[in-house]
């Protein structure tokens, strides 16, 4: 293109980004009536099918919900990284509350006739309507609220009314990530936050299962034991046509424990004298001391 003195200017085209490569390895299988999939994504550290570094991450897809499995792992390969095959499985684990709702997974990279295990997780909950009922000293959250991108919950925890927070967030197409809070009486905190879940489904169409178990703990009451579980309606579609009539009396759901924690301290009118005569009950001073401090002097007794 000509410019004011008459000479011609060049326009240099951008140049295209690098493209990387990933390969991913899908494979199906159906257990108590519950269709899954796993998804072993793998990707090359130089972005090629070239011998060298290979990551490989392992996501869990049931009912139009995926989620991350693990960590990621790496191998070096040598071999073609599209021709991979992989020994995929799962066996029922230990006893578990509900009943049939735990399973232990195994996935091996299987190699000219050599096989090298890559990934075993023994802490995978799903199961098709399981009967939470059987969990007898379980207090379950009630749904008390939704609204878009929000749930709230209602829960009796060791006699204290606690409200847990169900928010998410869009990061990127059906990407979304999920965070939990609590709140008691004016005191709460996060429980987890920036957990991914990758749907095909409306957000909206999730609800998620809260209950608490009491933990022996002194005080009684003191100490639960905090469950987390998915819920998502199975479509009628993969319903047996068989018993579609009774709908929508018998909706099925697939749940999914996606967190827990065994240690959830909070309850009301905690006894703590019960703790015995060898305890000694500190007494308060007074109205607490107010001290100014600057922001840098702050930071520095933080970091002492």
């Amino acid at each position: 293109m000509p410019n004011k003195h008459g000479s011609s200017v060049s326009r240099r085209q951008p140049r295209p980004l690098p493209r990387h490569e990933r390969y991913v390895y899908t494979y199906r299988l159906a257990a108590n009536n519950t269709p899954m999939q796993f998804l072993i994504s793998v990707e090359p550290e130089s972005g090629k099918p070239k011998p060298g570094k290979y990551t490989f991450r392992l996501s869990f897809k049931a009912n139009g919900i995926e989620r991350a499995l693990g960590e990621p792992t790496t191998r070096t390969l040598r071999v073609n990284p599209r021709e991979l095959d992989f020994v995929v499985f799962i066996f029922p684990g230990k006893s578990s509350l509900p009943a049939g709702t735990l399973w232990s997974l195994r996935i091996w990279l299987r190699v000219n006739s050599v096989d090298h295990r890559l990934f075993g997780d023994d802490d995978l909950w799903i199961a098709k309507d399981p009967d939470f009922n059987s969990i007898g000293d379980a207090s379950f959250a009630r749904l008390k609220m939704a609204v878009v991108g929000e749930q709230v919950y209602n829960a009796y925890v060791g006699r204290a009314l606690v409200t847990f927070t169900m928010r998410w967030q869009n990061v990127s197409n059906n990407l979304y990530k999920y965070s939990l809070e609590y709140e008691a009486n004016g005191v709460g905190d996060t429980l987890f936050e920036d957990y991914r879940l990758r749907l095909d489904i409306d957000p909206r169409a999730i609800s998620f299962l809260i209950f608490t178990i009491p933990s022996q703990s002194m005080p009684t009451g003191a100490s639960h034991k905090l469950r987390v579980w998915l819920r998502s309606l199975v479509p009628l579609s993969s319903i047996d046509p068989a018993t579609s009539y009774v709908l929508p009396f018998n909706d099925s759901y697939i749940y999914q424990r996606i967190w827990k924690c065994d240690a959830f301290k909070i309850g009301a009118r905690l006894d703590f004298e019960s703790l015995g005569a060898k305890m000694v009950m500190a007494f308060s001073s007074g109205i607490p001391e107010t001290v100014m401090v600057q922001n840098r002097a702050r930071r520095r007794w933080m970091t002492a």
